[in-house]
């Protein structure tokens, strides 16, 4: 009969679409599984050694980039080393009691953190993956308790390797570090093991950020032809939004089920924010309305921070409204709320801004740049904290016993 045709046909549909949805996700797993591994397997005998050597000439990095780059990129202007325009090695050298094991327990952590996505740890030997975490976040909590020191001596000497920006990134990069691992950890507690998850993946993500700098300085380095201490800012500056938005999207793809939240999607907080965003607006734009402040490198500083933040506007825009035509609210609440975060930079720009200005010192050149760049980082990283947050099992039991109270 053919009304009896119609839904077994539209039904193999679904199961061929969800076959060819499964196959996608899995390649693509494997291939960002691949890129991190080659990632790790070549960053870890330069980070491992990288003290141990001694950070000078003899050091195994910098004869990779002169291989890959030029050797004026490794040893020349620029490079960090001793007597030389941005001397770097010095003051690494200078700190190396707090560096050494910042330098070792990281590559401790960005290998034993990948071994912690295997399934066969996280299902088939549950002690083996939760002693590696413990390793993990001891190995997590020393560095960035030895980049508190670095920074803490080295930020007011403005003696930070790429400038007061490159230092601010880093200091943010170590408050991000923190706040996921310890809100993980208080998830695992709580049993909540799907928000455990997604805060240690972004934790990872933060931990990849010094192999992926050298990737960058591979990719940017060579075809721009400019100095180590300048590839190495644009590489920060790109690689935030990188980081943070490949662990959302590699999240979503394979995540727990997670609640839909009505204060999250709600219409009236996305017109509260934009009305807070235009007010801060207006006012940013009498501390930033001068041409001076626009001025370090406008065509690099355009294209290493705009295209990536519009990039994620469109994307989470498009998954957010293709989960709202398809009435999945629970995914359409997690792409609200990063369209949310992005939508609420200009109210945490003012902040940055001064921050920018009055305690790190920035050059006025840069102020800028600094600002858009921070802002929007941040935002998009306590979007991501704020919807795991509140989507999780211990904020939903509390709202269930206040209704039923």
């Amino acid at each position: 009969m053919p009304t009896a045709t119609v839904p077994a046909r539209s039904r193999a549909a679904e199961v061929a679409a969800s076959k060819g949805w499964y196959g996608a996700r899995r390649n693509i797993n494997l291939a960002l599984f691949a890129f991190v591994a080659a990632m790790v397997a070549v960053y870890a005998p330069v980070s491992g050694t990288y003290f141990l050597v001694g950070p000078e000439i003899s050091h195994i990095g910098d004869k990779y980039y002169e291989r890959l780059i030029s050797r004026d990129f490794a040893y020349g202007n620029g490079s960090g080393h001793r007597g030389l325009p941005a001397e770097h090695y010095g003051t690494l050298a200078r700190h190396s009691a707090v560096m050494m094991p910042h330098s070792v327990l990281g590559t401790i952590a960005i290998v034993v953190g990948l071994a912690q996505f295997s399934k066969t740890f996280q299902f088939k030997l549950p002690v083996v993956h939760r002693n590696l975490g413990r390793l993990y976040g001891l190995c997590s909590l020393c560095i960035t308790a030895s980049s508190v020191v670095f920074l803490k001596d080295t930020i007011p000497k403005k003696e930070v390797f790429s400038g007061q920006l490159f230092a601010l990134i880093l200091s943010m990069l170590s408050f991000g570090n923190i706040l996921t691992m310890t809100l993980a950890v208080l998830f695992a507690w709580g049993k909540d093991i799907a928000s455990h998850r997604e805060l240690m993946t972004l934790n990872y993500s933060f931990m990849l950020s010094a192999p992926l700098l050298r990737v960058f300085w591979v990719f940017i380095g060579l075809p721009w032809g400019e100095t180590k201490d300048v590839v190495n800012l644009y590489s920060a500056i790109l690689a935030g939004p990188v980081l943070i938005g490949t662990s959302i999207f590699y999240i979503r793809s394979n995540a727990y089920p997670r609640p839909a939240s009505r204060a999250l999607a709600s219409g009236t907080l996305r017109l509260a924010i934009l009305a807070g965003s235009c007010l801060s607006s207006l006012f940013l734009a009498t501390k930033l309305g001068t041409k001076e402040q626009w001025m370090h490198r406008p065509q690099a500083d355009f294209w290493f921070s705009v295209p990536p933040i519009v990039f994620l506007a469109v994307a989470f825009t498009w998954k957010a409204n293709a989960a709202h035509k398809r009435g999945d609210m629970a995914s359409y609440t997690a792409w609200a709320t990063y369209q949310n975060g992005l939508l609420a930079a200009p109210m945490l720009a003012v902040s940055v801004y001064n921050l920018c200005r009055d305690v790190m010192e920035c050059p006025e050149n840069i102020l800028g740049l600094g600002t858009v760049v921070v802002t929007f980082v941040n935002s998009l990283f306590l979007s991501f904290v704020v919807y795991v947050v509140t989507t999780s099992k211990l904020v939903q039991r509390s709202s269930s016993h206040a209704k039923t109270a």
